[in-house]
């Protein structure tokens, strides 16, 4: 089985090259016929014209010589005709471009899955599905005749074993083969082929110019007897400029010296790092940057055949961003160690010959073997990661360089599109500028410093189409950046359809433009700096940084009402489109991420997993879904009654966007919930001075004077008195109906703002004829009022219930209102009856429903006619009561936990030794029981790792507790990284712990999906955990840390946990393993 995947690799590998040789042998023979047949026609051009002066030399005359001249004349032209039909029909010109195109796209795939995909096991599948899909390319790029001929030579071509220098072409590359077999021989390469090209331009040249010079010569030439010649001279000079242009001579020294220019830099940079910066993550930016160098001269020939194939960039895209975002593995950084020590062993034997001292050269040795010592073996687990995880490099290890920008994490941040020409575009000046440079090393920079997520069409294609992902770029990115600095048809086009769609959220930049067209000449556009090579310029290109990032700012943090698109700014009434119902059907990759989500949440709301869907939203960052899944994890919160999550969430959204009105009513409906009247009742009196009709803010407003009522004298024990307190605080009750009534006098549909102003009336009227004789006259007028109002609020409720017979709320507001205004109990009986059939198990509606009663109930209202309806729900009270108590008691306490595992054998500085396992059982025993931890308590702990895990869930277990256990990884996967190296023994305590009946294990993979592009999975199982505990109250968290209080071996770590905590206001309990008594007794405890 292990050497599957080897043989798999070479064959692929062997394909790979086979394929190379056969369109490099393609492209070299293609590319010979094209020059050829060219020569042909510009040699035969040149012999017409000599034919046509020899004919009015010699043509009168009878001879041979004059017919055969005359013969010629007609012929040789008809040839060349003939020719270069021919020429054109084989399109000679366009098939070499095709085939070199394609070797040398494979080629950066061989060297691809050589360096950066070496640790990657589907690497062999991805390079022959890259193969098929080039060779399909370019079969469509030579209009469907390709037809190869075998390649017979060497694999690889060029490769020569008597070479030292020459690649063999199978073997896994590190940074010093790379060099040499990569980068090293394209310089070699492209620097013979400049002094080739050189030679021969000068040689054109010259000859371009004595030809010139001879033809004015002779025309000048006394007596004119040799002006006839001059023709032959223009013909050959006009020959020589032709072929100069055939050759293109200038760009390709242009480009070849660029080129040259690039890979210097970056072996030099690679050159410059000290041996710790010369890590895996340094190594890969380096292929990566090669290969994207020599591959920018081919691009340009395929930008016309769908920019880099969509169909390409996908399976490429899976596998390559996978490998460039995850951290290289730490056996490749070991494996960079190693060679360096080798090298110092090399140069150790040279390095004295030359003068260096042995002192000089023994602290270089004991150098490279310190830090060998130190990027030894990585352990794996809870902390300790291996190469699966995500994390970020330590940040330590990156080489200082000016304008070096901090890496971000850019999931969740705003959108940024950039719409620009690609490549190099030369502009109506003659300026080139090289559009990849700036959007690599100006824009994107930029972008990230000011907090956005950065995109370019050209980067990735999720739906396989460029062009429709653009659009729903252009559509949903929160803000777009456009180059204007060239006449670009396509970034004028992508512009005017971001002008016609969204009014905000635009920037213009421009390099060395004088004028701006004439239809957007007065937008404000932000100058950037280039230089003579048309990248930016290294004196400018920290300030145009700081001025791209405060611009792309200041836009998106702009009021809601600034408008930046001309076209909104001139045309009044204009509304921006629906971008939900505006989206192309093939760009599935904005659309299948809310598709995925709603699945999920919708299995976790029904398993009722609130934590789930906390984690899951906070995840979302598609622009357009974003305010949709917060909304839905909202509603899912509130159903629950977790006002503080649903608070948080909405807050979230306004964030998002703050005009959204659900976000604006629902913030203030969560505020009153957790008695904050005040920041409510302001709330929504500024969402009701935006949207005066607002029924649904007008109504929560309703309920929190209503709330308000009821806390002045809720409380009172005495029904009498509370009656009085109810009666003499009936302002509050007032201002609720008044506040019911103007919502329902908006829309006499809306029965829930008219059946409370109708059951409030009914008893403050109750109240008023209780206590007071002179009855207030602006009361009076709303007294007679309730008889009409009851008879519509009834038609209302009658009329809902004929158009959907299922609707729950209507059949509750007929019942509560027969509570009010029926004549005997049993019609309320009947109402109630009928209602609870719907509920099914609603609990948010059947609370809803008893506070309704209990209120009438609580001031003697109608007393028989709600002892009626609270026989009906006495079932459901006692369910309510009897669910509410057992999930009480069962979760008293939620204790969380995170802690280090056992150390491994091979661990430089101990942590965690297994002699220490004692102590730290009966410290984690002894926190349990300061917590009073016992069965009636539950336990979620983000993995079951050997060491603290393992003895906290045995402990737990010993307590009768239930644990719910979460793991990042499949159960192999998880044993193999974090339990096994231990032995035998914590894996079998592992599986007894898995079979024990008070633990379920959940896996984040099953729950939650694949993990996000830029996460981390044990970041993300350590706030999986926590979400799962907050949804019983941040108040209940017991979060128990065993930690030496350093920094972990990786991310999402037991410091990770501790913050996530504390940032929510969790109770923690540090076990300091640096204070153990193991360490005092130097090991001898335990």
């Amino acid at each position: 089985m292990s050497q599957q995947p080897a043989n798999e690799n070479t064959i692929a590998l062997q394909n790979a090259w086979q394929r190379y040789a056969e369109f490099d042998q393609s492209a070299l023979a293609a590319s010979k016929s094209h020059l050829t047949l060219r020569r042909a026609v510009i040699v035969l051009s040149v012999v017409a014209t000599l034919l046509a002066i020899l004919t009015q030399l010699y043509g009168d005359s009878d001879m041979v010589l004059g017919q055969a001249l005359k013969v010629g004349l007609i012929l040789v032209p008809i040839v060349s005709s003939v020719i270069l039909a021919f020429a054109n029909k084989l399109q000679q010109g366009e098939r070499w471009l095709v085939f070199r195109t394609g070797a040398e796209e494979i080629l950066k795939e061989i060297y691809f899955f050589r360096t950066v995909l070496q640790q990657q096991d589907e690497r062999g599948q991805w390079l022959t599905e890259r193969v098929a899909a080039i060779q399909r390319q370019v079969f469509e790029g030579v209009g469907g005749e390709l037809v190869l001929k075998p390649y017979a030579g060497p694999i690889p071509p060029y490769y020569s074993a008597d070479n030292p220098d020459s690649d063999p072409g199978f073997s896994e590359l590190l940074a010093q083969g790379y060099i040499l077999y990569r980068l090293d021989h394209q310089l070699d390469y492209h620097s013979n082929k400049i002094v080739g090209l050189q030679t021969t331009r000068t040689r054109l040249q010259a000859a371009i110019f004595i030809f010139g010079g001879l033809g004015t010569l002779l025309a000048a030439w006394p007596g004119g007897i040799f002006s006839i010649w001059v023709a032959l001279t223009t013909a050959l000079a006009a020959s020589f400029t032709a072929w100069l242009e055939l050759r293109r001579l200038d760009s390709t020294i242009n480009n070849y010296s660029q080129l040259i220019l690039e890979l210097k830099i970056i072996r030099d940079h690679w050159l410059s790092l000290s041996p710790t910066q010369q890590n895996g993550d340094e190594f890969f930016k380096m292929v990566t940057a090669t290969e994207r160098v020599l591959w920018s001269q081919h691009n340009q020939y395929i930008s016309e055949m769908r920019r880099a194939v969509a169909e390409l960039k996908g399976k490429e895209d899976d596998l390559m961003i996978k490998a460039l975002n995850t951290p290289a593995s730490p056996v490749i950084d070991a494996r960079l160690l190693e060679q360096a020590k080798k090298a110092m062993a090399v140069a150790a034997k040279i390095l004295p010959k030359i003068g260096v001292s042995d002192d000089v050269i023994s602290l270089a040795e004991a150098a490279v073997d310190n830090l060998v010592k130190v990027a030894g073996p990585q352990p794996h687990g809870t902390e300790e990661q291996s190469a699966v995880t995500t994390a970020t490099p330590a940040e330590s290890s990156q080489p200082a360089s000016s304008g070096a920008v901090k890496p971000k994490k850019l999931k969740g941040l705003p959108h940024a599109f950039v719409v620009m020409p690609f490549g190099r575009k030369q502009g109506p000046d003659g300026r080139w500028i090289d559009f990849n440079a700036i959007y690599q090393d100006l824009i994107k920079p930029a972008l990230i410093e000011a907090d956005f997520e950065p995109f370019r069409a050209d980067e990735e294609s999720v739906s396989g189409d460029i062009l429709t992902d653009m659009f729903q770029e252009l559509l949903l990115a929160d803000l777009v950046i456009a180059d204007l600095s060239i006449d670009n048809a396509n970034v004028f086009y992508e512009l005017g359809v971001r002008h016609s769609v969204r009014k905000r959220g635009l920037v213009h930049i421009q390099s060395g433009r004088s004028y701006m067209p004439f239809d957007i000449f007065n937008v404000r556009t932000v100058p950037y700096h280039t230089d003579k090579m048309g990248r930016p310029d290294p004196e400018f290109i920290e300030k145009d940084r700081q001025a791209i990032a405060k611009i792309s700012r200041e836009t998106w943090a702009s009021s809601q009402d600034r408008i930046h698109s001309p076209i909104f700014n001139l045309l009044d009434g204009l509304e921006e489109p629906n971008r939900k119902s505006l989206h192309t059907p093939l760009a599935t990759g904005y659309w299948r991420e809310h598709k995925e989500w709603e699945e999920r949440v919708e299995i976790a709301k029904r398993q009722k997993r609130i934590g789930d869907v906390l984690l899951l939203t906070e995840e979302v960052s598609n622009p357009l879904i974003k305010e949709d899944v917060i909304a839905e994890a909202g509603r899912a919160l509130r159903s629950l009654g977790r006002h503080e999550l649903a608070l948080q969430q909405y807050r979230e959204g306004l964030k998002i966007n703050s005009r959204n009105s659900e976000f604006r009513r629902e913030e203030a409906f969560h505020l009153a919930r957790l008695k904050r009247y005040d920041e409510a009742i302001v709330k929504l009196e500024r969402l009701l001075q935006d949207e005066p009709a607002n029924i649904e803010a007008i109504s929560y407003l309703g309920r929190i004077y209503k709330e308000m009522w009821l806390n002045e004298w809720a409380n009172i024990e005495d029904v009498q008195e509370r009656q009085k307190k109810a009666f003499l605080t009936g302002y509050w009750l007032k201002r609720a109906i008044d506040t019911y009534l103007s919502g329902y006098s908006l829309d006499q549909n809306h029965f829930y703002s008219g059946g409370n102003a109708l059951t409030l009336a009914l008893l403050l009227d109750n109240l008023v004829q209780h206590f007071d004789s002179d009855i207030d006259p602006e009361w009076q007028a709303t007294r007679q009022q309730i008889a009409l109002l009851k008879g519509a609020v009834q038609f209302t409720l009658e009329s809902q219930i004929q158009r959907d017979s299922s609707n729950f709320w209507a059949f509750i507001g007929l019942a509560d209102l027969a509570v009010c205004t029926a004549e005997e109990p049993k019609a309320v009986t009947r109402a109630y009856q009928k209602a609870l059939t719907l509920a099914g198990q609603n609990r948010f509606a059947l609370k809803s429903t008893l506070t309704q009663l209990e209120l009438f109930k609580s001031l003697n209202f109608r007393p028989e006619f709600v002892k009626a309806g609270l026989a009906v729900l006495q079932e459901e009270i006692k369910k309510l009561d009897t669910e509410q108590k057992v999930s009480e008691d069962k979760n008293r306490h939620i204790f969380l936990f995170s802690g280090h595992m056992i150390d491994r054998a091979n661990r430089p500085e101990p942590r965690f030794p297994a002699n220490m396992e004692k102590e730290a059982r009966e410290r984690i025993e002894k926190t349990l029981d300061k917590l009073q931890a016992d069965e009636n308590d539950m336990a979620i702990i983000p993995g079951a790792a050997c060491g603290g895990d393992t003895l906290f869930i045995e402990a737990c277990l010993n307590r009768n507790m239930r644990v719910e256990i979460l793991l990042p990884f499949s159960e192999a996967n998880f044993i193999k990284e974090s339990v096994s190296f231990a032995g035998d023994e914590w894996i079998t305590r592992f599986y007894n712990i898995r079979n024990h009946p008070n633990v379920s294990i959940q896996y984040q993979v099953d729950r939650l999906g694949p993990l996000p592009l830029g996460d981390n999975p044990y970041e993300r199982n350590n706030r999986w955990a926590l979400y799962a505990a907050l949804i019983y109250g941040v108040e209940r968290i017991r979060f128990i840390a065993l930690w030496d209080g350093k920094g972990g071996d990786g991310p999402g770590g037991t410091g990770h946990m501790m913050e996530e905590v504390r940032r929510l206001g969790g109770i923690t309990e540090h076990l300091d393993t640096t204070k153990f008594d193991y360490w005092r007794a130097k090991g001898k405890v335990g």
